[in-house]
């Protein structure tokens, strides 16, 4: 894939220069149909054309844009006999971008029957330039696909963290289902002591309404009679409590192994991710290299 890629992309580039050859035509302009030269930059961006544009000829004059005209006056590039003013549109057709020139030089339209000298040095100018969009092209792609690499690690990460997680997961209700089991193990002793009081406590307060004090009006109950029932009473809460505590720990104990299977089922798909992901990582960072390595070629 990396030398197929590199392949691809240098015989694109190869291509470009071949087909975008510096032509000339008559172009219609807002100040009407003059000779113009012309250049078609294939698979180009339009703003990234106009972009590299302005910059490309910062150091020869100001651009003016009036209605998708480059107006540049007094340009004096090295190799004119004369400064020359030019007017510069582009066209978007299909995947390529048109550029056209039409240069007023000695006060005529520049053509290269009339000028032949004048126009053969814009001509170059204008054949640099393909390089200049080309290196822009091989940047953007290069910066789009450094973003995906970066998109890609993150994500790796990501997975990373969330293997973690699960893992932390997994050892914290591993923990809780020890104490669940632990505490539910004291809590059935418990139970089995406070069965036997109540059971106890049962036979005193039975005992006592048997044999009631001789000093107890009828329908009345003793003092020791409340004490003692209050006591039973207060077994039986507790038996009922140590009994919700047990159920609420085996709730517990329940929640907790679905939470552990399923952070166990999360890993294993988490795993899968990580294989593939890697896979797409270092094919992604073949096609960065190689197109940094073309970038640095183009300097």
């Amino acid at each position: 894939m990396k030398n197929y890629f590199k392949y691809l992309i240098i015989t694109f580039i190869l291509t470009s220069f071949i087909v975008s050859q510096v032509t000339e035509g008559m172009v219609e302009f807002r100040m009407g149909k003059h000779n113009a030269l012309q250049l078609i930059l294939m698979s180009a961006d339009k703003k990234l054309v106009e972009s590299e544009w302005k910059h490309y000829t910062k150091a020869i004059g100001k651009s003016k844009k009036k209605k998708r005209e480059f107006i540049t006056m007094g340009v004096n590039l090295s190799g004119l006999s004369n400064p020359v003013d030019w007017y510069m549109k582009l066209d978007k057709s299909k995947k390529d971008v048109l550029l056209q020139l039409c240069v007023i030089s000695n006060e005529e339209f520049l053509s290269s029957s009339n000028q032949n000298d004048n126009y053969r040095v814009i001509e170059k100018y204008l054949e640099d330039f393909v390089f200049i969009v080309e290196k822009a092209k091989v940047r953007a792609e290069y910066e789009t696909e450094r973003k995906k690499l970066t998109k890609l690690q993150k994500e790796l990460k990501k997975l990373s963290e969330d293997y973690d997680s699960n893992i932390k997961s997994i050892e914290k209700y591993t923990k809780k289902i020890e104490k669940a089991k632990k505490e539910n193990k004291s809590l059935l002793k418990t139970q089995i002591k406070t069965k036997d009081e109540i059971s106890k406590q049962g036979l005193v307060v039975e005992e006592i309404l048997n044999n009631p004090s001789d000093s107890i009006n009828e329908g009345e109950v003793s003092s020791e009679y409340k004490e003692a029932n209050k006591k039973l009473l207060k077994l039986q809460k507790k038996l009922e409590k140590l009994v919700d505590q047990h159920g609420a720990n085996l709730k517990s104990i329940d929640k907790s192994i679905k939470k552990i299977e399923k952070s166990k089922k999360d890993n294993k798909s988490i795993l899968k991710d990580q294989a593939k992901t890697k896979k797409k990582i270092s094919e992604q960072g073949q096609v960065v290299e190689e197109l940094r390595k073309l970038l640095g070629s183009m300097n």
